[in-house]
């Protein structure tokens, strides 16, 4: 247990920083409960970005802020779930695209929406009766795909969905041919959120076996189109582990070295990276100097409304020409980290190396 007086942050200074990051989400929420995501594409000549009405970012959002209850986050949180859930497809399933995008259709559902959105409504105790569809949705690996599309293994148990999706087919047309999704995709970090909602179970036991495997070989970006940098994915499988998928915690020692070398050899560059490897370490239950160093320099870079910078948090494809990201993204991330280090801190759980 790490004592009080041998903290170099103080208390008082987290405090503020965290109600100013909720005062930033009580001010920057949209009306119907939304919160932000912008996609920038770059091209040769240029670089434009756009609001990209979306259900990730949302259901990102509820989670960072879930570790923190007052007022404000509680009225965030009801508006938040309403949006989500006015955005599901029978039988609980979500799409990228909100109902207020004229792309909603032209791409299927999928499990990383799906399971992230899923994950919180079961937080909330919110029922769903989507996982043997979930389940229905992987190849002969074991692994889950992206797309929920109809499949065979869906045409006898789930033959409602199989119709109702197959009708869809020709809409999806347009997303697979200008894009670089295909209908089998195969996404390490979505994954890792399917594995985070349905937990470490019998059917999910080939996935922990993958998601471990390519893990320790460093290849988790080398097989996703959507996370293209390791501080996702390390975070996407410490929430996993943080959450009950204690077979990932052989991971512990090779994604805390990997982050430490990193942070040694490149430094601090954005608060994003920064965020995502804090609530790393704090969800494998650990305080090292490098933490500390991560919270210190969020606490420098925050912003006077309390916000932290944009960065990409995810891509489409391997070309990286299309972006994600936003201010409520990077600051949900942030805030997440900042209440965890605060709480871990005034706690025994939590050991120091």
């Amino acid at each position: 247990m790490i004592k009080k007086t041998e903290l170099q942050l103080e208390y008082s200074a987290i405090e503020s920083a965290i109600n100013r990051a909720i005062d930033f989400f009580w001010s920057n929420q949209l009306p119907d409960g939304e919160f932000k995501v912008h996609i920038t594409q770059e091209s040769d000549s240029e670089k434009t970005s756009f609001f990209d009405s979306c259900t990730f970012g949302t259901a990102l959002i509820l989670y960072n802020l879930s570790f923190r209850e007052n007022f404000k986050i509680e009225g965030i949180r009801e508006k938040a779930l309403n949006f989500l859930n006015t955005n599901m497809d029978q039988p609980g399933l979500w799409r990228y695209f909100s109902t207020k995008t004229k792309f909603r259709h032209t791409c299927p559902p999928d499990v990383d929406d799906t399971c992230c959105v899923a994950f919180i409504f079961k937080k909330y105790k919110i029922t769903l009766n989507n996982k043997d569809l979930i389940l229905a949705n992987r190849n002969q690996n074991g692994l889950f795909y992206t797309w929920i599309i109809p499949r065979f293994s869906m045409l006898f148990t789930h033959p409602q969905f199989w119709l109702n999706s197959l009708l869809s087919i020709p809409s999806y047309s347009t997303f697979w041919r200008f894009s670089e999704c295909r209908p089998n995709d195969l996404d390490c970090g979505i994954n890792a959120n399917v594995v985070l909602y349905l937990g470490e179970i019998e059917e999910t036991k080939k996935v922990i076996d993958y998601l471990i495997d390519v893990t320790l070989k460093g290849k988790e970006t080398e097989f996703d189109k959507w996370y293209l940098s390791s501080f996702p994915h390390y975070y996407f499988l410490s929430r996993a582990y943080f959450n009950g998928v204690k077979r990932l915690g052989v991971l512990k020692e090779t994604i805390v070295s990997n982050l430490e070398q990193k942070f040694e050899q490149e430094g601090y560059n954005n608060p994003l990276d920064t965020a995502l490897a804090a609530c790393t370490f704090l969800n494998f239950g650990l305080i090292t100097p490098t933490l500390q160093e991560t919270i210190a320099f969020l606490l420098a870079n925050q912003k006077n409304d309390g916000s932290w910078v944009s960065s990409p948090f995810y891509f489409i494809g391997p070309t990286r020409t299309k972006s994600f990201g936003s201010l409520e993204l990077t600051t949900g991330v942030c805030v997440e980290a900042l209440i965890r280090y605060q709480q871990a801190i005034c706690s025994s759980n939590i050991s120091q190396t």
